[in-house]
C-alpha cells in the first residue's frame, strides 16, 4: 500500500516540475522575444543626427563617422543605434578619437529617435615640428597635436621644433607638450611680447639637453629653463631683469632662468 502511495506522489511530484518548467520556458520565450524585438525594432533605433559647434571639421566628416559607430553592432548582433544599446560616453569617446581636431563632444538624447551632438573645436596655437622626422603638426592650446600642417604654412607662423628623442613617438591626436607646460610657454611668449614687444619666432625643445626649451627671439637673442623651472618664479625674474638690468639688448645671447633664486644672462 505504501509503495503505491509512493509511487503516486512521486508521479504528482514530477508533473508539478515538468508544468513548472513548462510554464517557466514559456514566460522566457516571451520575455527574451519581447527584449530582441525591442532591441532590433527599427521603431527604438535612432534615425537622425544634428550636429553644432564645428567650423573646421567639415559637418560631413563628422557625420559619417557617426554613422560608422552608429551602425556597429554589439556581441554583433544588436545595432549600437538602438535606443537600448546606445552608450552616450562611448560615442563621445569615438567621436573624440576620430577627431583631434576637436576637444569635446555631448550628445543628447530626445524621444523623437534624434541624436543632438555638440563639439568644441581645439583653438590652434601655432606649429609643432619634429626635428629628426620633419612632420609638422598645428598644436593646440592644451598640447594636442590637432591636424597636419602643410607645407606651406610651415615658416609663415609660431613654431615649436622639437628635438627630444621622445618626439619621433608622438603623432596626431596626442599631447606633445604637457598642458601646464604648454601654458607656461604661452605666458612667456605673451609677457615678452606685451611687455617688451619682443617677438618669439621659435621655441626649440631638447636642444643641448632633453629637459632644456629655449624660446628664440626676434632680436637674435633666446630665453633658457628646464623642467626643474620655477615657472611662476621664474616669469617674476623675467620681467624684472629685462625691466631694471638689461636696457641694451643688441648684444644680448641669452637669459638663463633656469634657477628660482638667481637669473643669468650673456653678452655677445
Amino acid at each position: 500500500m505504501k509503495s503505491v502511495l509512493t509511487q503516486y506522489r512521486t508521479k504528482q511530484k514530477r508533473a508539478k516540475i515538468q508544468k513548472f518548467l513548462l510554464r517557466f520556458g514559456i514566460f522566457f520565450i516571451l520575455v527574451a522575444g519581447s527584449v530582441l524585438f525591442l532591441l532590433l525594432s527599427p521603431q527604438l533605433q535612432f534615425e537622425s543626427l544634428v550636429l553644432s559647434g564645428n567650423a573646421l571639421v567639415p559637418s560631413e566628416e563628422i557625420t559619417r563617422a557617426a554613422n560608422n559607430f552608429l551602425s556597429e553592432r554589439v556581441a554583433r548582433f544588436f545595432p549600437r543605434r538602438g535606443v537600448l544599446v546606445f552608450r552616450p560616453d562611448a560615442f563621445e569617446s569615438y567621436i573624440l578619437k576620430e577627431f583631434p581636431e576637436l576637444s569635446a563632444a555631448d550628445v543628447s538624447r530626445s524621444f523623437s529617435r534624434e541624436l543632438t551632438l555638440h563639439v568644441s573645436e581645439r583653438s590652434p596655437w601655432g606649429l609643432y615640428c619634429k626635428m629628426n622626422t620633419n612632420d609638422c603638426f598645428y598644436i593646440a592650446q592644451d598640447g594636442v597635436l590637432a591636424a597636419p600642417a602643410p607645407q606651406l604654412t610651415r615658416n609663415a607662423v609660431f613654431r615649436i621644433t622639437d628635438q627630444r628623442t621622445l618626439s619621433a613617438f608622438y603623432i596626431l591626436g596626442e599631447k606633445a607638450i604637457e598642458e601646464s607646460d604648454a601654458i607656461f610657454l604661452r605666458q612667456a611668449v605673451d609677457l615678452l611680447t606685451d611687455h617688451q614687444g619682443v617677438t618669439v619666432r621659435e621655441v626649440i625643445l631638447g636642444r643641448v639637453f632633453q629637459d632644456q626649451t629655449e624660446l628664440l627671439t626676434n632680436e637674435g637673442w633666446y630665453v633658457l629653463f628646464d623642467e626643474r623651472t620655477n615657472k611662476n618664479r621664474a616669469l617674476e625674474n623675467l620681467a624684472l631683469v629685462l625691466d631694471q638690468h638689461i636696457t641694451d639688448r643688441t648684444a644680448l645671447e641669452y637669459i638663463d632662468i633656469r634657477f628660482e633664486g638667481k637669473v643669468f644672462y650673456k653678452k655677445r
